[in-house]
């Protein structure tokens, strides 16, 4: 089956100095089909005559999935391995040895169904009518910003006061603050800002206050990480992150040489080096995000973040019980701890620590194994206002059990560290859980028929934005999020059900269901 011309628009990949051999080898037994594609090549619609050194690399998310050289004709004919059965998206990415030697892309094309394909002899393009890959030398940034507070940063090349002018332009009338580590800016009640920023640098984190939702869009050129050198000082260091892709710490602090309890934090989420790895596992960073460095080295230290592609790691992602609003505050806090229930520790990944400020979760982290240590510990990244009491939640998942409140709490203080690896931090809970206390709220009707809607009675001026349904043996059985009504869905299985019951006001109802 002959294919149609296919025009296809790329963008840069921001990554640094890299060569093709970085991407990583092609498993052509890995996948059960593949189709030749031939390809050229054009750079902001100009075509390009690609020398011996080029490369043109073929990936589904960072899975290297076919690799070419130019052929005679000045293409590229490269093969595509794919999973039949599945559609996936493939990324194209050009190694241009010119000039400095830079990576282009990252653009994702859906090239319709690939599992459509049945023989090898079917793909796209020919010799004589190759599919176009334009590859463009400006890309567009583009990030939400909740109202409150985010940390940001940029991969796009910024130019001086043309990058601060694009930030504060895109800010708007939303716009409220911005700040930097040592320096400020304030929006006035006409418009313009006043403060000791005066240029943006791909280097720093930048904290960024909106009244409302706002959309910041940056455009330019890709940053180069090698022209972007950051400089870790001892303590903690706002700094940003000039690159273009999901990665791990182990990644991209690669060049780094971390020290003992270095700890690199973003807003929601924590980690620690120790014993030459960071954790928790889970753990990464990502295009966008400011993050705050925390050096135990005693002198400073000056890296360039890593680009590579080989055996980059499968970011995992958590689902979490609770949803901390991570945006109300300017500042976190870090607290290391592991879990008492009575006078037992907890020993379980499926275990949730939430910590709360008047009422609302401003963090919430799982378990995790230390081996060496044979436990299970908790990073919590907590935010709050100097001065606010900290008290903890927990939710055992496995056993379906809520834990209010911890016998012991702390004390908010800006960029504080609380217990680590070796030594944390120990919260205690009784051993009573929700399913032990008494009716706080009813529900109309109980009992409910398999499957009726039932209705929460709580008080009027609340809105609900979290319900946690749990069944008699213990598991949570439905974790509904966001604006919800008062009116809830049925359940479709006969049994009784401890319901919770989060308002945004941060209070917490508690309630039993009988289901018929």
């Amino acid at each position: 089956m002959k294919k149609t011309l296919l025009t296809i628009i790329a963008a840069l990949l921001l990554g640094g100095v890299v060569n093709a051999q970085d991407w990583g080898e092609t498993d052509s037994h890995a996948k059960s089909s593949n189709t030749p594609i031939v390809a050229s090549v054009t750079l902001d619609g100009n075509a390009v005559t690609p020398t011996a050194d080029y490369r043109l690399g073929a990936f589904v998310g960072e899975e290297l999935r076919g690799l070419a050289a130019p052929h005679t004709d000045n293409n590229f004919w490269i093969q595509v391995f794919y999973n039949q059965g599945t559609s996936e998206d493939i990324t194209f990415k050009l190694w241009d040895p010119t000039g400095e030697g830079t990576e282009l892309t990252d653009y994702t094309l859906t090239y319709g169904d690939l599992t459509a394909l049945t023989t090898q002899e079917e793909g796209w393009g020919t010799p004589t009518n190759p599919v176009v890959l334009d590859f463009a030398t400006t890309q567009t940034q583009s990030t939400t910003l909740a109202a409150g507070w985010t940390w940001w940063s940029t991969p796009i090349e910024m130019n001086g006061n043309n990058g601060l002018q694009q930030l504060e332009t895109s800010l708007g009338e939303n716009g409220d603050k911005i700040m930097t580590q040592g320096a400020t800016l304030f929006r006035r009640p006409d418009g313009s800002w006043i403060g000791q920023i005066t240029a943006l640098l791909n280097e720093k984190c930048y904290k960024i206050n909106v009244t409302d939702v706002s959309t910041v869009s940056m455009s330019g050129v890709p940053a180069n990480p090698s022209n972007h050198p950051i400089t870790i000082n001892t303590g903690w260091n706002w700094i940003g992150y000039p690159i273009n892709a999901t990665q791990s710490p182990d990644i991209a602090f690669a060049n780094l040489q971390p020290e003992q309890g270095d700890m690199i934090m973003r807003q929601g989420a924590t980690a620690y080096f120790r014993n030459g790895q960071w954790l928790p596992p889970t753990f990464s960073l990502s295009p966008g995000i400011g993050y705050l460095y925390n050096s135990k080295a005693t002198t400073s230290k000056t890296f360039v973040y890593s680009t590579s592609r080989s055996d980059l790691p499968q970011v995992m992602q958590e689902e979490s019980f609770w949803v901390a609003n991570i945006h109300e505050y300017e500042n976190c806090m870090a607290v290391i701890a592991i879990v008492y229930v009575g006078k037992n520790e907890q020993r379980d990944e499926s275990i949730e620590l939430a910590a709360f400020v008047n009422g609302k979760c401003t963090g919430s982290a799982k378990l995790f194994y230390v081996e060496d240590l044979d436990r299970y510990c908790s990073i919590l990244t907590v935010g709050g206002n100097n001065g606010d009491r900290i008290s903890f939640a927990m939710v055992d998942e496995t056993k379906g059990t809520l834990y209010k409140e911890s016998d012991n709490s702390l004390v908010f203080a800006e960029n504080s560290v609380i217990g680590d690896i070796d030594k944390p931090y120990e919260i205690h809970f009784n051993s009573l859980g929700i399913e032990e206390t008494s009716v706080q709220i009813g529900m109309y009707p109980n009992p409910v028929n398999r499957g009726e809607a039932f209705r929460l009675n709580i008080p009027q001026e609340e809105v609900v934005s979290d319900v946690v349904i749990i069944n008699s043996i213990g598991s949570v059985v439905r974790h509904d999020t966001g604006a919800l009504k008062a009116m809830t869905n049925g359940l479709a299985v006969s049994g009784v059900y401890t319901i919770k019951v989060t308002c945004r006001s941060g209070n917490s109802y508690y309630g039993k269901l009988v289901v018929k």
